[in-house]
């Protein structure tokens, strides 16, 4: 038997595990609290949770170096000491909630801007939670031999799943995001009594002397797999298996290939329905679970059914991909989505990441070394999180003009469950059946792969024009209907959502289309406001600048827009812009941060059409966005949202400010037609005065609002999309 240390190992122990549980609670907490704190800063885009991510990776990974540097110290008591000192320094930038200081005041560099904040405001406490996981699992392994550390890392991640789980059903619901950071920041205050406790107790230890722990060192080493020492011989066995050089690439790539998958689900599930934290927690859950099940015991994961169930689910969404890519392209003409159910393809999605990550964790955790190369291994699991997450925040939009880091960490994943398969498959079979075995996986790699890149080879090699990508989106150019010149003409899509038409005819070029038409409700609602005069437009969200097509010489309209790329498109290759004969303004930032620092403006119109792709940005259809607005609005004005979405019924939502206010208001629908000239949209309009909303025209176009029940007032700190989810994804709006 294994002597005790010369402290209680119980108490310890269960000092160490609430300890840890804390820590890393208040790790993954922090994640979507801070990153809803700063999204209506940026434009509410999905790229300020991948730049989140790249930030919080890359500090997980700085921690677990700090942590691997301070276990060399040969007393755990200094260890504990240094690690508490640094915690009681943090506790001097309480609480961690952002200055509104930190606002941008245009739209360049984002990414930069959002890292630099973060460092400034959680990067200190976020370093030292990250390190505190390793620490106290590196202390256990010493304090308790005879149990396993490795069973602290499970822990770990059940914690950061249950802080995941809990932020979007209960902390975001009840506190504001100032709350939230006070709330955190005084659990923080806990950890340095944690350790303060944890640092008298390791004075007690054999090693605080400088002499080695009572314990057998081989014995330590073995209980990382086996959980307890049988015999000597088990240790032995355990401490000659040396990880290969293989072993150690393997803890580095497969964790950043699951890191890769984890931002590409999210920037997809982000792109096509909200940003918003449930769309951020959902993968990451999904990915904390697949470390949950592989740590804690490794019957649960199958290599064999987990590689074969993998490779199916990739195969099925790539074929959804190229279905749905040859519909976009087919006839150079915009086609009507597939009405397929968003929360099956949510559910899809995130079914496939599982069984990804069960993959890359569960052959990550075969490979994982004795306890005596503890701090090794996890930092290599971290640095390649924080690989995954920099390929994906930083190189891939250098290296990409669309999002196919996501195709192709696919193509990644189904060669590697391919390669999984065929090694479970093997074992002691004969040579032949080998032999069939990896032609069979070949035979279903190669083509599916080739499946999968067909939709970027599609979009790279089809007639489009520009094609760009930076932090606000991907932004292509295309030509369509080139084969029919009264209806020939060019589009901007902004992922897979069109945001403007211009026709090419030299009797068409200034004829407003798309969402924008004269029998549209935006045109009908400038229609009737000229009808007065002169009018000052305001619009948040250029496009390529359709609406400019209805200015007159004595009107002027104001643009605000986010994305710089967009501004240059607007300007050429399309012409809306310098072809009207209104005065034209553009004011380059995010919007709502734009009109909080301007002066009233006056509009008699404000037009809300920001959306990326068929996201909704959630900060400018608040309570707070709308009372901004009123402050811009001439008494007798109006306000139009556009309310078209594939997803998404936000009829409800602006109907509800309307009737808060006992406003007048009418929704008016434009129709599918053939050409991309007039497509499906929706116009909710809205003014304090009902005599706008008289006019003829509207009048007999309007139809009746239908205020679901279950929504609510939106509001900055409590919103809810499950409410407004459609059942399908219709063509028509």
């Amino acid at each position: 038997m294994i002597s005790s240390p010369q402290i209680p190992s119980n108490r310890f122990g269960l000092t160490s595990s609430a300890l840890l549980f804390l820590s890393s609670f208040l790790l993954f907490l922090i994640q979507p609290m801070v990153g809803r704190m700063i999204l209506p800063w940026f434009g509410g885009t999905p790229a300020v949770w991948t730049t989140c991510m790249l930030f919080f990776q890359t500090m997980l990974l700085a921690g677990y170096a700090y942590a691997a540097i301070l276990v060399k110290i040969k007393k755990t008591g200094v260890q504990a000491a240094v690690h508490l000192a640094l915690l009681c320094v943090a506790l001097f930038l309480m609480p961690i909630t952002p200055n509104p200081a930190w606002k941008p005041i245009d739209g360049d560099h984002p990414a930069a801007r959002i890292l630099w904040m973060l460092l400034a405001c959680v990067g200190w406490p976020y370093f030292l939670l990250a390190a505190s996981s390793t620490l106290i699992q590196s202390w256990f392994a010493i304090v308790c031999p005879t149990r396993s550390a490795y069973r602290l890392y499970t822990l770990s991640n059940i914690g950061s799943l249950g802080a995941l789980l809990i932020y979007p059903w209960l902390v975001e619901p009840i506190w504001s995001t100032g709350e939230q950071g006070r709330i955190w920041s005084a659990l923080f205050a806990s950890m340095p009594l944690g350790f303060a406790f944890l640092a008298m107790q390791l004075r007690r230890t054999p090693t605080e002397n400088g002499a080695p722990a009572a314990v057998d060192a081989a014995a330590v080493d073995a209980v990382g797999s086996v959980g307890s020492v049988d015999s000597a011989s088990d240790a032995s066995a355990m401490r000659a298996c040396e990880p290969s050089v293989w072993d150690r690439v393997a803890w580095f790539l497969l964790p950043a290939l699951a890191s890769t998958m984890l931002l590409g689900v999210t920037n997809y599930l982000c792109q096509d329905v909200a940003v918003i934290p449930f769309l951020w927690i959902a993968p990451l859950s999904v990915y904390l679970l697949s470390l949950i099940l592989c740590f804690e015991r490794d019957a649960w994961y199958r290599p064999r059914w987990f590689s074969l169930a993998s490779m199916l689910a990739i195969g099925i969404l790539f074929a959804m991909s190229a279905i749905e890519t040859i519909q976009r392209y087919n006839g150079n003409r915009v086609a009507l989505s597939t009405q397929i159910d968003i929360r099956i393809v949510i559910v899809a999605y995130l079914a496939m990441f599982f069984l990804v990550c069960m993959v890359c964790h569960g052959e990550t955790v075969r490979r994982r070394p004795a306890l005596h190369r503890l701090s090794e291994f996890y930092l290599s699991v971290a640095g390649g999180g924080a690989l995954g997450a920099f390929i994906v925040a930083i190189l891939c939009p250098l290296l990409f003009s669309t999002y196919f880091e996501f195709n192709l960490g696919l193509v990644v994943c189904l060669l590697v469950a391919s390669g999984v398969w065929m090694r479970s498959r093997g074992g002691r079979r004969s040579a032949l059946f080998q032999r069939r075995v990896k032609l069979f996986a070949l035979g279903l790699a190669i083509p599916l792969s080739v499946l999968g890149v067909y939709p970027w080879w599609v979009a790279d090699t089809s007639e489009s024009l520009p094609q760009v990508r930076n932090f606000y989106g991907t932004l292509t150019v295309r030509e369509l209907s080139a084969d029919e010149p009264e209806h020939h003409g060019l589009a901007l899509f902004h992922g897979s959502t069109m945001h403007g038409f211009q026709l090419l005819a030299p009797d068409h070029h200034r004829m407003p289309t798309a969402y924008f038409t004269r029998d549209s409700g935006i045109g009908m609602a400038i229609a009737a406001m000229q009808k007065r005069g002169a009018i000052k437009v305001g619009v948040v969200g250029l496009g390529i600048g359709t609406l400019a097509a209805y200015g007159r010489s004595d009107d002027t309209f104001r643009f605000y827009e986010i994305n710089p790329l967009v501004v240059q498109i607007a300007h050429k290759p399309f012409t809306f812009l310098q072809g009207s004969a209104a005065r034209i303004e553009i004011v380059e930032g995010d919007a709502r941060l734009a009109l909080e620092r301007e002066a009233a403006q006056e509009f008699d119109l404000l037009i809300l059409d920001a959306f990326s792709s068929d996201a909704v940005p959630v900060h400018l259809l608040t309570e707070e966005a709308v009372e901004l607005y009123l402050r811009h609005l001439q008494p007798h004005g109006l306000i139009a949202f556009q309310v078209t979405n594939r997803n998404l019924d936000l009829v409800s939502v602006v109907a509800r400010h309307a009737e808060k206010r006992s406003f007048a208001s009418a929704l008016i629908r434009q129709e599918q037609a053939i050409y991309s000239e007039k497509t499906p949209s929706a116009w909710f309009l809205m003014s304090p005065h009902e005599e706008i909303l008289n006019e003829p025209s509207i009048l007999a176009a309007q139809e009746p609002v239908a205020i679901h029940p279950a929504v609510t007032l939106w509001t900055d700190n409590h919103h809810n999309l499950f409410r407004i989810l459609r059942a399908s994804r219709p063509g028509s709006p």
